[in-house]
């Protein structure tokens, strides 16, 4: 029974490449020739249609298959095996023109194409398999040169590759390997590691990576190089992200619970970039994020394939989406394979993470990295953060902090550790295995450039070399000419610009600030909107102007209103002490964050001082936001 619809055969694709090849090898024998069987696999097109829906993909492959056939040597055969498989049969007369022919169509197949008046390239790959005489089989000739197509175009090999009896037990392992994971899924083999990153700028936790294993119940533990790229041949790296998305987020409710007092540290998530791209991904995470309660700035997407972003036409508004949600994006391997400079400026990101590579070997000096120097000063002109990972030796890490990058990661500063086995986040920081430098003398005499004079004092470069010459800020000069200034001079500097008072303790309401806890509820967003525009210039937005620090002062101004109207001042203290935290951890300078409290203290009391009735509340919330002010300075 039908219901009228005509329904394309999937058999057919295969049955007219099985007559193909038929035909080629019975003219081959009765030639008494070579017959060379080529596939040619495009199953990268679907980057093209997640980009650009199947019709996309499908002119994508439509143009690959002329291209072929304009290129394919008189009387040879070339039919689909599959959607995104075609195969080809040529006669030879020599092993040498197979080979030949092979590389050409590979060169052929990777060419760029043009989709929508984008040009996109497919990292396709070519399988050869060899007929001569009457042993060969259409089948076999077909398994042997799909298996050679599929073992190809490994990194830093050739994209095409000739047939080995190798390559089909290879094939079966993968099979088997890909069966076996979606039984790992099923059966919840996948666990998470987290390795910490240290911060350069404050010696202390900066955030975590999540870093997903598979716990076999045969093989034992398998790291992510060995499954995850059969989980994205297979389509399973979706269900995986997933996976590893709602993992992460019951780990970061859990250490809430444990630690209600503090803030917690960001967690970096890997993120392919044609995953990104694809339409449910975005409504995927906000429903995984928001269900679970966990506040969005604290996820770090790691993009580590952003080239596939060029061709997709939406990638600015699919990142754009994701950041108005408060997450982070930061461009990983950086520098180290197709990274276009243009994205730096492009694409809405926080921040980039350098590709090993840039660091050199384990003992090069800071001076023998020039362009990895280049990318940090680069990154810093255009406010992105900087993330150095792979740190091996000291000597490494002394080069990157020389390089003035934001933050390292590597097994010098801590291995990876599994999430069942952090059951405090103090395991985490002990985890850092003593890399914070301690707060002596000589760290206090370490000179310091004029632009980290003026990141520490959150002014323009221009402002901290005027405050110099005024003589606020004593300096010294290099042999070849440079100023540098005292460590413990610009912190002093900082303290005295901040107008803070001397750290005190301050009298707190002992009762309930209702008009306060409703001025906050009610108008809290505005009111951190007029802080930051009073605290930045127009055309320099910083932290707490910028869509990271407006989307976690949400979190911050839910516990604040809540402390203020339970009467919980002390909680209210710890509240705003650790929003600052998230501020400097996010790339606000100390002073910055003193003078966003003040203003956001003073503008918030001058709204409540309006009315007569709640004039008192105006002066408790005033004392509330000096005490929180100290309780930050007091943790520098």
């Amino acid at each position: 029974m039908t219901d009228g619809v005509q329904r394309p055969d999937r058999d057919r694709p295969r049955s007219s490449a099985h007559a193909a090849l038929r035909r080629a090898l019975e003219r081959a024998r009765r030639d008494g020739r070579l017959l060379a069987v080529l596939v040619v696999d495009a199953s990268d097109v679907g980057r093209v249609d997640r980009a650009y829906g199947h019709a996309g993909g499908d002119a994508a492959l439509a143009e690959l298959e002329r291209r072929l056939r304009a290129t394919l040597p008189s009387g040879a055969e070339l039919a689909p095996l599959t959607r995104e498989r075609l195969v080809a049969a040529s006669e030879t007369a020599e092993r040498a023109d197979a080979l030949a022919l092979a590389q050409t169509l590979a060169a052929v197949a990777r060419a760029p194409l043009s989709v929508e008046d984008v040009r996109v390239r497919l990292d396709a790959t070519v399988g050869l398999a060899l007929a001569l005489g009457d042993d060969a089989t259409v089948p076999a000739l077909l398994r042997d040169a799909d298996a050679a197509a599929r073992a190809g175009g490994g990194a830093g090999a050739p994209p095409w590759r000739l047939a080995d009896p190798a390559d089909r037990e290879h094939a079966l392992r993968r099979l088997r390997l890909e069966d076996e994971l979606a039984d790992a899924l099923a059966h919840d083999q996948l666990t998470l590691y987290f390795q910490p990153i240290l911060s350069l700028r404050r010696d202390t936790l900066a955030s975590v990576e999540a870093l997903v294993r598979w716990q076999h119940p045969v093989r034992g533990l398998i790291g992510p190089a060995q499954f995850l790229p059969v989980a994205e041949e297979s389509g399973l790296i979706g269900e995986i992200g997933d996976w590893v998305l709602n993992a992460v987020c019951v780990q970061l409710d859990r250490w809430s619970a444990r630690h209600p007092e503090r803030v917690l540290p960001s967690v970096a998530l890997n993120v392919a970039g044609r995953d990104l791209v694809e339409q449910t991904f975005a409504s995927r995470f906000a429903r995984a994020v928001l269900g679970a309660k966990v506040p969005p700035e604290g996820i770090v997407l790691e993009l580590s394939d952003a080239g596939v972003l060029d061709e997709h036409p939406d990638s600015e508004e699919l990142l754009g989406a994701l950041r108005r949600l408060g997450v982070r994006i930061v461009l990983d391997r950086f520098g180290g394979t197709r990274s276009a400079l243009a994205q730096l400026t492009r694409l809405p990101i926080d921040g980039i993470k350098l590709d090993r590579s840039l660091l050199g070997p384990g003992d090069a000096p800071p001076d023998d990295l020039p362009i990895a120097a280049a990318v940090v000063e680069l990154g810093h002109t255009l406010g992105l953060s900087i993330t150095v990972p792979g740190i091996e030796t000291e000597r490494q890490l002394a080069a990157v902090r020389a390089l003035h990058a934001d933050a390292a990661q590597g097994h010098l500063i801590a291995r990876p550790a599994p999430a069942t086995s952090l059951v405090d986040l103090s395991d985490l920081e002990a985890g850092l295995g003593g890399r914070r430098r301690p707060r002596a003398k000589a760290d206090e005499e370490e000179l310091l450039p004029l632009s980290a004079v003026a990141e520490a004092l959150g002014v323009s470069t221009s402002t901290a070399r005027r405050l110099a010459d005024q003589g606020g800020l004593p300096g010294t000069r290099t042999e070849g000419g440079h100023r540098r200034f005292r460590r413990g001079d610009v912190r002093r500097l900082a303290r005295e610009r901040s107008r803070a008072p001397s750290l005190r303790p301050w009298e707190l309401p002992a009762a309930p600030l209702p008009a306060a806890a409703a001025l906050l509820s009610h108008d809290g967003p505005a009111l951190v909107e007029r802080a930051g525009r009073a605290l930045y210039e127009p055309t320099r937005p910083g932290w707490f102007a910028a869509a990271q620090g407006t989307a976690r002062a949400q979190a911050w101004l839910a516990t604040l209103a809540a402390a203020l109207a339970a009467g919980e001042p002390h909680e209210a203290v710890a509240a705003t002490a650790a929003y600052g935290d998230a501020a400097t951890l996010g790339g606000a300078s100390p002073a910055e964050v003193v003078r966003f409290l003040g203003q956001f203290g003073a503008i918030s009391s001058h709204e409540l001082a309006r009315t007569r009735a709640a004039a008192e509340e105006a002066r408790a919330l005033q004392r509330v936001m000096s005490a929180a002010t100290e309780a930050f300075l007091a943790r520098l």
